[in-house]
């Protein structure tokens, strides 16, 4: 089942330092969309919060809206947003993508 996801001026922090800043987005129902940006722009964090990730980091906050099928960060979707990425990242081993070291926090 697709879900639509709908996020509004999403801050996300890791203790007081700010690591996304002001992201209003629209992502629809069976659509593809891709986060393309330079390593530690946010592309992994913002994932993080979609998916409440975020909540077993200690001192990682999360302000605003993320609103997935009408329910403000609803468990069941965010469990098919992981297997996406999951998908996503074991195609993306198969093809030999380059990654780029982890960047620090």
């Amino acid at each position: 089942m697709a879900k639509s996801i709908d996020v509004s001026d999403l801050n996300i922090y890791y203790g007081d330092f700010l690591a996304v800043e002001g992201v209003t987005m629209t992502i629809p129902a069976r659509s593809v969309t891709a986060l393309i940006g330079p390593s530690g722009c946010g592309k992994s964090t913002f994932l993080r919060s979609l998916n409440r990730m975020h909540e077993v980091i200690p001192g990682a906050r999360v302000e605003g809206t993320i609103v997935i099928d009408g329910q403000d960060r609803a468990w069941g979707a965010a469990l098919v947003l992981i297997v996406i990425v999951m998908a996503l990242n074991l195609v993306a081993r198969a093809i030999g993508r380059t990654f780029s070291p982890k960047t620090a926090r």
